[in-house]
């Protein structure tokens, strides 16, 4: 399994009742994400009022889904967010994940802890993060902390606090289809119009990459609210039970596969889509494979080797996933890992994604146009 990029980590946000349902592809992205079936979890049940019973399923899921060596914590008070075994297990941890429950209970009792300082290093270095439920709700940065469903866009739908800050200018919402939440998802937008409003059905997530382009994986839909081209609203005017107005409030329904830049707010299959229109997908030969020294919109060509630039092993596994990938070779232009070009260990990376995703390596006539 390739490892991680020289840069910040990934963040698998899950809609919630993967394990009610037995379905866990989903948290099969969070391992993959975290290295595999060698990697080094770490649950964390601060959300859960029933913290035996989570260690009890995740324990047979993670063991299920490979991977042997998980530690499982729970915090009930602040305090034992400063815990010297915890805060070494997460310094040794390959990915963290949050459990549901409360994401108020969550954020209350690790936000500004020793916990959260370690949390946000380790990220930073590459660890990744994952939480279902409450715990996808916790890594936004404005939290639906109580809420209504089945309710129009009011005021009184919803109560919002700070969350943790990990998805920058997001609001996540979750268990969103089968509680009709939109309409409280819509009334957070709308009184935070700068942040985007994700709602994640059950059995659905997302990967966000160290590039800000979110990926949809598992069943069900992501909903995104976006409120940057809001052009009125009466949300401020009117009583809190009563529906608010709002013109100009956009939506995307994604599923897997879809991707969505939260820089741009655009979907990454718009390029896709461009290239098809302009050249078309039956002329694709080869592909020229680096990864990037420079961020996105750096303006210069930096090549980095697989994985470990910008784009990332999340990036390339997006684009070996779209059926247009699938059957073309990748020509690598790399540094190496010495510094002498391409050479085996970066051509293995890419085989190792394509071996991830179930993807047979194409034949020597996939670089004929057809």
């Amino acid at each position: 399994m390739p490892g991680k990029a020289a840069t910040c980590g990934r963040i698998v946000a899950i809609g919630g009742a993967e394990i009610r349902s037995g379905d866990l592809d989903v948290l099969g992205h969070f391992v993959a994400c975290c290295g595999g079936h060698g990697a080094r979890v770490v649950v964390l049940t601060a959300a859960s009022r029933e913290p035996a019973e989570r260690n009890r399923d995740y324990a047979a899921a993670f063991r299920a889904l490979g991977v042997e060596e998980v530690a499982f914590f729970h915090q009930e008070h602040r305090e034992e967010a400063s815990d010297a075994a915890l805060l070494a297990a997460v310094d040794a941890a390959d990915g963290v994940f949050f459990t549901g429950g409360s994401q108020l209970k969550l954020v209350s009792t690790i936000a500004g802890t020793p916990l959260e300082a370690r949390l946000r290093a380790r990220y930073f270095a590459g660890m990744t993060l994952g939480g279902t439920s409450a715990g996808a709700s916790a890594l936004s940065t404005v939290m639906i902390a109580r809420g209504e469903g089945r309710v129009a866009a009011r005021l009184a739908a919803v109560r919002m606090s700070p969350g943790l800050g990990f998805v920058p200018q997001a609001i996540i919402d979750q268990h969103f289809r089968e509680r009709d939440r939109l309409g409280r998802l819509i009334a957070a937008v709308l009184c935070n119009p700068g942040m985007l409003g994700l709602g994640l059905d059950e059995g659905a997530a997302f990967v966000l990459d160290p590039v800000g382009c979110l990926s949809v994986v598992g069943r069900g839909t992501l909903t995104v609210v976006d409120g940057s081209a809001l052009e009125a609203t009466n949300v401020a005017a009117v009583p809190d039970q009563a529906p608010a107005a709002y013109a100009g409030v956009r939506l995307h329904a994604l599923c897997a596969g879809w991707s969505y830049d939260l820089a741009t707010r655009e979907g990454c299959e718009l390029a896709m889509a461009e290239f098809e229109r302009e050249i078309g997908f039956d002329r694709l030969a080869a592909v020229h494979a680096n990864d990037s020294k420079i961020p996105l919109g750096g303006m210069r060509d930096r090549h980095e080797n697989i994985g470990e630039g910008h784009i990332g092993y999340a990036g390339f596994r997006e684009i070996m996933r779209h059926p247009a990938f699938r059957d073309v070779p990748f020509l690598l232009e790399v540094p190496g890992i010495e510094g002498g070009g391409p050479d085996e260990e970066n051509v293995n990376r890419l085989k190792a994604i394509r071996e991830e995703l179930g993807i047979p390596a194409p034949g020597p006539a996939a670089a004929t146009p057809a």
